[in-house]
């Protein structure tokens, strides 16, 4: 899959992470600059993963994802009192970044959301420690009201390296 995005700042971000791999399956967590994407920083979503057992920790919730989705995960655990029926879907999806230790792309109608008409596109990408095991996931969200169909399912495909 080509890395397509409706919103190019997921694009950027997915360039963005790439570039600080040097070499390695994925960057580590302090190879990352906030003060090199400004800009993008409203859109970003860092999730903390657990290893024994595996879960999943919302660890900063940027201001533009809070302010479109009217609520803040900062802090909360990944679980159904967040996601509801969505949840082991989401669960599994992020469980795959960890495991596989890849980006992947995702898009879909934000069933779990009160506001369930609502898209939500990202690029989630992991982040890995000294021993090159996933520490935590760096993930760009795009929220939208589409224009046209909502998709029923979840669109989740691995990402080729970046173009050019």
């Amino acid at each position: 899959m080509d890395a397509q995005f409706g919103d190019g700042r997921l694009e950027r971000l997915y360039r963005y992470w790439w570039s600080k791999r040097a070499g390695r399956l994925a960057p580590h967590r302090a190879d990352l600059n906030p003060a090199e994407i400004p800009d993008l920083l409203p859109i970003v979503h860092l999730i903390d993963v657990g290893w024994n057992p595996l879960s999943f920790r919302h660890r900063l919730v940027g201001t533009e994802l809070v302010e479109r989705l009217e609520r803040d995960v900062t802090g909360k655990i990944v679980d159904g009192s967040l996601y509801g029926d969505a949840t082991a879907a989401i669960v599994a999806d992020l469980s795959r970044i960890a495991t596989e230790i890849r980006p992947y792309r995702r898009r879909n109608k934000a069933a779990w959301h009160a506001r369930d008409w609502l898209v939500v596109e990202s690029v989630e990408m992991p982040l890995i420690d000294d021993a090159g095991r996933v520490a935590m996931i760096f993930a760009g969200r795009a929220v939208s009201t589409p224009a046209g169909a909502v998709p029923e399912t979840v669109e989740f495909a691995p990402l080729n390296p970046p173009a050019g």
